[in-house]
């Protein structure tokens, strides 16, 4: 049995295309969610640093590698 047989078991038990991609995304069956603690995932990132939208300069202009602008605030 490969690691990724859940797959095939959740078209099985009915789930829905987008569910199986997430589950396959993640690595995980629905089902498998409860036994992962959420205190051993917040452990993976303690040491690193807050990423949020404060953190960015106001300033600061943000384009694409296109050169059009991320923020609908730029186009203006």
């Amino acid at each position: 049995m490969s690691d990724w047989d859940f797959l095939y078991e959740m078209k099985d038990r009915g789930y829905s295309p987008e569910e199986i991609a997430d589950a396959a995304g993640s690595g995980a069956a629905p089902w498998e969610w409860n036994h992962i603690s959420r205190e051993w995932i917040d452990s993976q990132f303690e040491d690193e640093p807050q990423d949020h939208a404060y953190s960015v300069e106001s300033g600061e202009s943000f384009q694409s590698r296109d050169g059009f602008p991320f923020s609908v605030l730029e186009q203006a």
